[in-house]
């Protein structure tokens, strides 16, 4: 102890030690509170960009007003995703069940049909994996619904593209086939919203069902499903044909383990119903919307549910039709005019289509008859007729020759009777009423009675 000014005693340097202690401790808090917070947002940035979904289709297809519906149905603050060229890279926030927290982000890569190069930047072997939490890729299969005849064909040239790439990894037989039992296995597990299954017994895969295994979760979706009353209005299409199209991309999606959705931009709920497909395929999530296959333009098929004996229940509306033969074949396509392009077309100089119009107009005036401005009064032809000519002729020549005598008579001349004349005078022969035949010449027409 030592003695201070004031008398009070204590401990200089139990002091010190227990002031420096207390900042000492108030700083290893300090410090572990940050380093938490920033330990935490490090973990969660990696968490949330490590799936992703591949989208392919063509051009104009709609993917990026498919994306935009997925994005502005459950994210909020989110830019329209604009139409790019090649590579395009866009997000989808991805929120809990029951808060507005974001768990994760979903990435989203899109390849157009002229940029099938840049898939080896989109998807890559560590990109293949699935475990407890869901898969962390799948891919999105995007077709136009306003050209059905030629749907499946590009289905079935994306699904080789990405089967090509697939097996450009060269991934070990033990690794393919891990991937390829956890797909068989997430179509056994399927099952409908109000029933109950027991995972530890899994039934075995009926016919036809994942034939072409790609290791790899897929879902085809059918944009501009509006386009049928086009179809029916333009090119009569009927129930049957659509029937038709529903029966052949269900039976490709069932090659694949594929789902199927028909997404219709005068319904949300299509997008709304493909969102929760995708949710539960990448985190597990309970998916509990009811297959539908009833309404022609709500078709909605969750890859596990469908069968090949669901899929013939369409056949006896297909009477009609040859099931083998190719979508293209047996669909109407509307009649195009092809511009020809091959003929080159050049404009000419004004200075020399000026020049010809008034070479054109010049020979035309040439050939025009010229009026005889002269003498305005027309002519009677006095040709007497040829001897030996019938009566008709004869009938003929006294008509002309007396509308040209009438012709000729000057106005007021001696066949008009005198003012001063009366009443009681015999009448003079007016030129009126004088005749002519052939052999006589002029004579006079007696007065009427």
């Amino acid at each position: 102890l030592q003695e201070g000014p004031s008398g009070r005693s204590f401990k200089l340097s139990y002091y010190n030690e227990y002031k420096s202690y207390l900042r000492m401790f108030r700083n290893e808090d300090e410090e572990d509170l940050w380093s938490n917070i920033l330990n935490d947002v490090s973990t969660g940035t990696v968490s949330k960009n490590k799936k992703s979904l591949l989208v392919l289709g063509d051009e104009f297809s709609g993917k990026s007003s498919l994306l935009s519906k997925l994005r502005v149905t459950k994210t909020e603050n989110q830019s329209v995703v604009k139409q790019g060229l090649g590579l395009e890279y866009a997000y989808i926030n991805i929120k809990d069940q029951f808060t507005d927290d974001i768990v994760s982000r979903l990435g989203i890569w899109t390849i157009n049909s002229n940029a099938g190069h840049f898939l080896e930047h989109a998807l890559g072997r560590h990109s293949l994996a699935c475990t407890d939490k869901g898969w962390d890729c799948a891919v999105m299969l995007v077709v136009d619904y306003s050209k059905p005849w030629e749907m499946l064909q590009r289905l079935k040239h994306w699904a080789d593209i990405l089967e090509q790439h697939i097996d450009s990894f060269k991934m070990k037989e033990s690794d393919k086939r891990d991937l390829e039992d956890k797909l068989a296995k997430s179509l056994q597990e399927y099952c409908l919203p109000d029933a109950e299954m027991n995972k530890d017994v899994l039934l075995p895969l009926t016919e036809g069902v994942l034939t072409r295994n790609l290791g790899i979760p897929i879902v085809v979706v059918c944009t501009k499903v509006d386009a049928m009353n086009t179809l029916e209005k333009d090119l009569d299409y009927t129930d049957s044909h659509f029937d038709l199209i529903q029966w052949h991309l269900r039976k490709f999606c069932l090659e694949l383990g594929a789902g199927l959705f028909y997404i219709n931009s005068k319904d949300t709920a299509t997008a709304d119903h493909l969102y929760k497909y995708l949710v539960h395929k990448f985190y597990n999530f309970p998916f509990d919307v009811t297959p539908s296959v009833i309404e022609k333009d709500g078709v909605m098929v969750p890859a596990g549910w469908d069968t090949l004996q669901k899929i013939n229940i369409l056949n006896d509306t297909l009477r009609g039709f040859n099931l083998e033969d190719d979508l293209s074949k047996i669909l109407t396509k509307p009649v195009t005019r092809s511009a020809d392009t091959s003929r080159e077309i050049k404009a000419e100089e004004d200075q020399d289509f000026l020049t010809r119009m008034q070479s054109l107009l010049d020979s035309d005036n040439l050939r025009r008859p010229k009026l005889n401005r002269e003498s305005t009064t027309p002519r009677l032809p006095t040709s007497t007729p040829a001897a030996g000519a019938g009566a008709n002729g004869a009938a003929d020549g006294m008509l002309a020759n007396f509308f040209q005598s009438l012709l000729k008579q000057p106005r007021g001349g001696s066949g008009a009777a005198p003012r001063g004349a009366s009443p009681g005078s015999p009448r003079q022969p007016s030129a009126r009423g004088v005749t002519r035949t052939a052999s006589e010449g002029v004579t006079a027409r007696p007065p009427k009675p």
